[in-house]
């Protein structure tokens, strides 16, 4: 069987092939500045999104403190996670190992039974 894949002739491009890659290559360099990535951007449209980015972080750590409400509500979930969720946790990782763990079993068992006899013919 190699023998007669090496007598094969070497296959060869279709003649649109290039035009194509060229015209796609073309496309891809004629993108405007802000399609490109950020390092490319022209220095004044870097500094301004970098001012925005500051800007946003100094409002997220510098907000004024959580009304009541919010907290009360967090606090509820705190109080949800402990006696819901946190005891049962340890059973649902065990769950998902257990799965995990069927799964490349039933995989490795599919792969006995269909892959290595296809092969060995």
């Amino acid at each position: 069987m190699r023998d007669e894949l090496a007598r094969l002739p070497m296959p060869t491009a279709p003649s649109t092939l290039l035009p194509r890659l060229l015209e796609a290559v073309d496309a891809w360099a004629g993108r405007p500045w802000y399609a490109r990535a950020w390092f490319t951007w022209p220095l004044a449209w870097q500094a301004v999104s970098m001012t925005l980015v500051a800007l946003a972080v100094y409002a997220t750590w510098a907000a004024p403190p959580l009304p009541a409400s919010i907290v009360a509500t967090s606090n509820a979930g705190g109080v949800i996670w402990r006696a819901l969720i946190q005891p049962l946790l340890g059973y649902i990782v065990g769950l998902v190992v257990l799965m995990g763990l069927a799964c490349a079993l039933f995989g490795a068992a599919l792969n006995y039974l269909f892959l290595e006899r296809t092969a060995s013919r």
